[in-house]
């Protein structure tokens, strides 16, 4: 399509383009996924002038920029075929005043659109929980016949967050909406949305950001026959599985699909096979298709036999699971993860995993803690690059040196004895609370290439001493793309200063961190 709208204008194939463009287009699309720069003028005036009048009557689908252009091509055109509107770069004020303005959303889209998907797809706040929900409620009551709300953009960043628990039960409400996928801040505000108010809602995909207790409040608990398709995620620990996440399953007895990411905080015993037969799939005899990843972490006060991976996967006899990962993290005797998740892996996340991690390739995760009460040797990051190829984002947990008499703890690989390990996506590197050796494992590019790193959160001490004061050649490649780099105190280095010493500093910290936006 890009290549047809360059040859309108262009003498002997204008026709051409134009027939093609009229007869085929469905979806337009002009968006800027760079934050640094605007969509070029010119052009976007010959998108709204000649290209968008001519295809009006056969877009189906519009996918645009809330702040740049969103105004300009909804304003060029009456698209009476238009259902589809996907908007980045979202944010909850100016939104707001598109919601209001007739104008803009004229009174036809009002009926015409079905299918609404709002993305913030950008690092700029998007406002309070408040406004957005202000927003939704608008939106919603808006759009009369949305089918179809899409607000979930990714597992870990930016997701807009709604609350309706202090909202009446006639707030939010319809009776079109039979797909919803929604960012909220706690499990009341699930509650709430499977209340009665979405009557026909047969696809529910929610994201549970924060942990509330919401025990004391009462909440509708009628059946939920409707629903064919439910994707429960908790971004936080949570000790709501067995008295809030079972009883809500149990309602919805007509599921054929079930989608569910927890990480349960002090239970006496890790969930298993039997416990979800038990629990769950005993009560939903049409469900199809079950898809899980669920953490168990214990603690000493809750003390548990210690289980192997073995004795774990005995417990998935079901065929309904299909295949079967499971990993047992033992930090100490007062702390173990239990981790079971079926097969392939299709989430983006998965945290504290540590040495006993199984082998098994993660291709979709892209956001991983590692966390362990025994060190991490060079050859666990090997392997972790090699089960996580498409990493971004890396959180590291340890506090126990690696081993001084293998030959992977010296200072450098300068002879080439082992693997250097190659992270090619990794963007994102957390060590707020691990040993310095760590620290050197992953910034001395003799063991570890981080050709992408662009975001460093790290101790400015530790910083110093891997760095050598900013002149260590060792560490630099892997520093010179860093833009951002959060660290426990404030990084204050003076160019002017009259000290000698502190002047030399800050030009060699300027020369390690180039790119740093200060």
């Amino acid at each position: 399509m890009n290549v047809l709208y360059s040859l309108i204008g262009v003498e002997g194939l204008d026709l051409l383009a134009q027939n093609e463009i009229f007869t085929n287009t469905l979806n337009f699309a002009l968006i800027n996924n760079d934050d640094n720069y605007s969509i070029d003028e010119p052009m976007l005036n010959r998108f709204c002038n000649d290209i968008l009048p001519r295809i009006q009557y056969t877009v189906r689908c519009l996918v645009l920029e809330t702040i740049t252009t969103m105004d300009r091509i909804l304003r060029a055109g009456v698209y009476p075929n238009l259902t589809q509107l996907k908007i980045f770069k979202f944010q909850a004020n100016v939104f707001s005043h598109f919601c209001t303005d007739e104008l803009l959303f004229r009174h036809h889209f009002k009926k015409q659109i079905t299918d609404l998907t709002l993305v913030n797809n950008s690092r700029h706040e998007i406002g309070t929980i408040d406004q957005m929900t202000n927003v939704y409620l608008k939106l919603l009551d808006f759009f009369e016949n949305l089918n179809y709300l899409n607000c979930i953009e990714t597992f870990i960043h930016g997701n807009p967050i709604l609350s309706f628990i202090n909202l009446p039960s006639t707030a939010f409400i319809s009776s079109n909406l039979t797909k919803l996928c929604i960012t909220v801040d706690n499990f009341g505000d699930c509650l709430c949305l499977l209340d009665g108010r979405l009557n026909q809602l047969s696809t529910f995909i929610i994201i549970i950001v924060n942990v509330k207790d919401n025990s004391s409040m009462e909440f509708n608990s009628n059946d939920l026959p409707n629903l064919k398709y439910f994707s429960l995620k908790f971004k936080s620990l949570t000790n709501e599985y067995d008295n809030q996440v079972v009883p809500l399953l149990h309602r919805m007895y007509n599921l054929q699909d079930l989608t569910l990411y927890i990480q349960i905080k002090e239970r006496n015993r890790l969930v298993d096979g039997i416990q979800l037969e038990n629990d769950i799939l005993i009560h939903l005899s049409k469900l199809q298709r079950f898809v899980f990843y669920i953490c168990t972490f214990t603690s000493v006060n809750h003390p548990v036999t210690l289980l192997s991976n073995d004795d774990i996967q005995r417990t998935f006899s079901n065929v309904k699971f299909g295949q079967i990962g499971c990993s047992m993290n033992y930090i100490d005797e007062s702390d173990i993860r239990y981790h079971v998740f079926s097969l392939p892996f299709i989430f983006d996340c998965i945290g504290y995993i540590g040495n006993s991690f199984t082998n098994t390739i993660f291709n979709n995760v892209t956001f991983l803690c590692i966390y362990d009460g025994i060190p991490f040797e060079h050859e666990f990051f090997v392997r972790l690059a090699r089960c996580f190829p498409l990493l971004k984002s890396l959180f590291i947990i340890n506090w126990k040196a690696q081993s001084r008499d293998s030959p992977e703890s010296e200072h450098d690989n300068t002879n080439g004895s082992f693997e250097v390990v190659q992270y090619i996506h990794l963007t994102s590197l957390h060590l707020p609370r691990t040993h310095i050796d760590y620290i050197n494992q992953m910034l001395n590019e003799s063991k570890t290439r981080l050709p992408c790193l662009t975001e460093l959160w790290i101790h400015y001490d530790q910083l110093k001493t891997v760095t050598n004061n900013f002149t260590r050649d060792a560490t630099r490649l892997n520093c010179i793309n860093v833009k951002e780099l959060h660290s426990d105190c404030p990084i204050n280095h003076d160019d002017n200063s009259d000290d000698d010493s502190i002047k030399a500093q800050s030009k060699d910290f300027h020369l390690y961190f180039p790119l740093l936006k200060l």
